[in-house]
């Protein structure tokens, strides 16, 4: 992460923080809602965790097309935009659906992941760290059978959804190094 830093500083470009910023809100409520489920936690839990499923997306997007400011990049993001402010209205407004809020998460998963696998391909012979992108989505792709399972908890502790978790949560360490 660190040397992405520094190219973006030798070019003299300014770097780039949402990512992290949306992330570090998603993480957050999933905190917040594991340790006090209420009405409001809960949604702030699914609306920050969908978010970071559409921002990865439209960051792997941007990666492919290459460009913030071109014409499709500006597409992309008028697209993103919109559906978050349907997806969000329609949970918040209409009906809070566990069912549609699942397949919107796994369809714009499904997504991301071909959209990053697309990139890593084009790219795989020019830069080196590739494989760890691709590997990366790999297993967070594998890792949502544990998300979409459900079976009684483990000794009365470890769900699914706490096992996924725990297995996703050391794969910034393989997408960051």
């Amino acid at each position: 992460m660190w040397n992405t830093v520094d190219e973006f500083v030798k070019n003299g470009r300014t770097t780039p923080q949402f990512h992290g910023k949306v992330c570090m809100n998603g993480w957050f409520w999933s905190f917040v809602f594991h340790t006090k489920d209420t009405d409001s936690t809960e949604k702030l839990d699914y609306f920050s965790a969908f978010s970071m499923v559409l921002f990865s997306f439209y960051s792997a997007c941007i990666r492919l097309l290459g460009s913030q400011m071109s014409l499709p990049s500006i597409a992309v993001s008028l697209l993103c935009m919109g559906f978050l402010i349907y997806h969000l209205s329609y949970l918040s407004l209409v009906r809070f659906d566990y069912g549609y809020n699942m397949k919107a998460n796994i369809f714009v998963g499904a997504l991301n992941v071909i959209t990053w696998l697309v990139w890593c391909g084009l790219k795989r012979r020019t830069l080196p760290y590739v494989w760890k992108c691709a590997l990366t989505v790999t297993l967070v792709s594998v890792s949502i059978l544990l998300e979409t399972a459900d079976f009684p908890p483990i000794a009365w502790t470890l769900d699914a959804h706490a096992l996924w978790h725990l297995s996703t949560s050391p794969l910034p360490l393989l997408w960051y190094r």
